[in-house]
């Protein structure tokens, strides 16, 4: 069996078996014969056994079974929303999806990525061995490209872009964030470096919204008004994981943040323009009208 089909059949047992919450062997069985995946070949025990410790291998997402003889996803926190499982998983569904698609590949309008997955596994790979990156990179706003020593700490996708996290040798080793597609030259220098241990990538960007990370702005309680088609948009799509809705009425909703109310997401709020109203704090409310205002006399 080739390496895509096994791969197949991990994704298509995991969300089998999230989708059903529980679900009786014999029933994956009829599903597995009904599914064009696997050929109409039938689901032997033994099959399901290896794909199961391969799949807690692969994903760490580990398949249990209670004593009515259900199978059911028994750790479903490293299948929530931003954990880097789920990233994987659904992403490979989708690959998978567009691999058997081809044939309607003119039916199917797909949104450009920006360059730079080329630096992915060397990146990887510095970050797993705790060893240094020697980088050449050329920030938006810089006028020409510089060469450092970077210690890797982490990776971010944010707006189908890569950045890599990660303390600058000539910058007093302050952390700094790098857009993948902006790197001219990257390699390994083998030379390890000593990890923060008690860092967490999760936590580090806990109070930020997007990736830019200065010290300027603190996080902050931040209340948000939305209106009209906005509203069920947010809900389906919270903005931070720190969304609560603390307010509901006929017209409106408000939403609650705690973050840094940092470029990114004042970007996210220009962008919703009318429908989206800054309440608290006054100072964020200001800055919005300020750019606002900006924006107004660019078109006078």
């Amino acid at each position: 069996m080739r390496n895509t089909d096994t791969f197949r059949q991990y994704i298509w047992l995991v969300n089998t078996i999230q989708r059903a919450k529980k679900i009786s062997f014999d029933r994956i069985k009829r599903l597995w014969i009904e599914d064009d995946l696997n050929d109409s070949r039938p689901l032997s025990r033994t099959t399901f056994f290896r794909l199961r410790i391969s799949i807690d291998d692969m994903f760490g997402i580990r398949i249990g079974c209670d004593n009515q003889h259900l199978y059911y996803i028994s750790n479903p926190e490293m299948l929530r929303d931003n954990s880097t499982q789920n990233w994987m998983l659904q992403t490979l569904t989708v690959g998978n999806i567009l691999a058997d698609s081809l044939s309607i590949k003119d039916k199917l309008v797909l949104e450009e990525i920006p360059s730079g997955t080329e630096y992915l596994q060397t990146i990887i790979n510095a970050i797993k061995n705790n060893c240094t990156l020697q980088m050449t990179h050329q920030g938006f706003e810089a006028s020409i490209a510089k060469t450092t020593i970077i210690e890797p700490y982490c990776l971010k996708v944010f707006r189908q872009r890569w950045y890599l996290l990660g303390k600058d040798r000539h910058k007093h080793n302050d952390f700094r964030i790098f857009a993948l597609d902006r790197i001219i030259e990257l390699s390994a220098t083998n030379e390890p470096f000593e990890t923060d241990p008690f860092f967490n990538a999760e936590d580090f960007f806990k109070y930020h919204f997007g990736v830019f990370i200065g010290e300027k702005e603190k996080p902050t309680r931040i209340v948000l008004r939305a209106y009209g088609k906005m509203i069920p948009l947010i809900r389906s799509l919270p903005k931070h994981q720190s969304q609560k809705e603390i307010t509901t009425r006929e017209t409106y909703s408000d939403f609650e943040y705690y973050l840094a109310p940092s470029f990114d997401f004042r970007q996210e709020i220009l962008k919703e323009g009318h429908e989206l109203e800054v309440i608290e704090p006054k100072s964020l409310r200001k800055t919005i009208h300020d750019e606002l205002m900006k924006t107004i006399e660019m078109y006078k």
